[in-house]
């Protein structure tokens, strides 16, 4: 059996301070009451303090967005990550637009 993986677009977020509720970047993405799926480690939808966040447009696969920690330890990056390179490119930006830090391309 042949498995084909597509390619991802990987952007680092070095040093962000606090995040914007999760579900900001969802509407960012895909407009205001988007259908989505979520999952990460936000103790509320409000929390400033996640680090870990996936998000799935309900009507289309393609529409996805990972986000996690490669480091804690000392210095906080978070890996944005997608299918789509225009998707990663927008959510990076938007997160470090509105949590700062130092955005680069993987």
């Amino acid at each position: 059996m042949v498995v084909y993986r597509s390619k991802m677009y990987i952007f680092l977020l070095t040093s962000p301070g606090r995040r914007p509720p999760y579900y900001t970047l969802a509407e960012h993405l895909w407009g205001a009451a988007c259908n989505v799926d979520s999952d990460g480690d936000s103790s509320d939808p409000d929390a400033a303090d996640w680090t870990q966040l996936t998000l799935r447009l309900r009507l289309c696969e393609t529409e996805r967005i990972d986000i996690d920690p490669i480091s804690s330890a000392g210095t906080l990056v978070l890996s944005i990550r997608s299918e789509r390179e225009d998707l990663a490119h927008r959510a990076a930006v938007f997160l470090c637009e509105k949590a700062g830090g130092i955005l680069t391309r993987a």
